[in-house]
Order: C-alpha cells, then sequence, then structure tokens
C-alpha cells in the first residue's frame, strides 16, 4: 500500500513544500539492492519500505541549500540512533546535503526482531549555509514499518513537530559533539 503525504515549510524567506511518498519494495532486484546485498534474497526483502521525499521551493540558488537528518528507533531493542550514508563522512549528521537534496532510503531488515523500526526525517538548513556547524529543523516526517513473522507492514507517514526534534536533541547532540542542533 502506497503512503503519500505533502509538507509545507517556510525558510531564508521562502515558501516549499516537501512530497513524501512511500511505497513497498515489491521487486528488490530492480530496485537494487543486490548492490548492497550481493547474496540477495529478494523474497526476504519484498515488501520493505522505499521512502522518497523531494522539494519544491520558491528560493533558488545558496538558498536552496539544505539538508536531511534522519533519526531511527527500534522499539524492539529501544535503540535510537542518527542514520548516516556509510560513504559520507561520519562526523557531520547529514543523510544529504545540497541544493534542493532529495532523500531516498529503502531499509530492509528481515534479520530483525518482531517489532517496529521508525525513522523520524528532518529537512533542515545550517543557517548561514557553510560557516558554522549549527543545524536547525525546517521540518519532518516519520515514517517506517512493523515487522511481524518476518513480513512488514507500512507505517503512515506523519509530520513531526518542532517538539519532535527538540525530543532528538540528545542522541543527536552525543553522536556529533561538535554541532548544535536548534
Amino acid at each position: 500500500m502506497r503512503r503519500e503525504s505533502s509538507i509545507p515549510f517556510d525558510t531564508r524567506g521562502h515558501r516549499g513544500l516537501i512530497s513524501v511518498r512511500i511505497v513497498p519494495n515489491d521487486d528488490p532486484w530492480a530496485s537494487g539492492h543486490q548492490l548492497v546485498v550481493p547474496d540477495l534474497d529478494a523474497e526476504a526483502f519484498r515488501g520493505f519500505p522505499m521512502c522518497t521525499a523531494s522539494l519544491r521551493y520558491h528560493g533558488h540558488g545558496i538558498a536552496a541549500i539544505m539538508g536531511w537528518i534522519q533519526v531511527i528507533t527500534r522499539e524492539f531493542d529501544g535503540n535510537v540512533s542518527v542514520d548516516l550514508a556509510p560513504n559520507l563522512d561520519h562526523t557531520d549528521p547529514f543523510y544529504t546535503y545540497g541544493y534542493l537534496p532529495t532523500f531516498f532510503d529503502a531499509p530492509a531488515n528481515p534479520d530483525h526482531p518482531d517489532g517496529t523500526w521508525r525513522a523520524d526525517t528532518f529537512l533542515v538548513v545550517v543557517p548561514d549555509v557553510i560557516h558554522s556547524r549549527t543545524v536547525q529543523s525546517i521540518a519532518g516526517f516519520s515514517w517506517g514499518y512493523r515487522l511481524e513473522s518476518g513480513r512488514p507492514t507500512l507505517l503512515d507517514v506523519t509530520p513531526v513537530s518542532a517538539t519532535g526534534w527538540s525530543g532528538h536533541n540528545a542522541v543527536l547532540t552525543k553522536s556529533h559533539p561538535t554541532w548544535t542542533f536548534t
């Protein structure tokens, strides 16, 4: 079942819209999972979510440089962590950063115990773009899946409020002590 949502935001004097689309992965081979899991058992990975969040924004140029930060909560074991792309600098908190960045994630964990895997995903800016190590949340959304007997059920996309962002301050600060999260 497809999940979609639109989340408005304002930053740097311009309005924008996050378009979130989550679909079950019906074909792990076509989606490229064998690139990260060489011995892919496609049937075990089938049905896990693929999340894409794209931006429409009335600003352009330097004003459109933003990032995405994602915090994962594995409710089945209580683990909360900042999700980082494995090939980027782990001292930075960003899943991605750049000009009108598109967010994409396709978690598939068929070996996890039953329970909920939830992501809080935030569109963020560094207010002065490159001069400081301060991150400000613009908007966010929650998504994920519930695993039961090895089969995932997608969670609804829900907006995350400013208190949701501030609720992750401890894990963000612990994981990235040279950054400030406002």
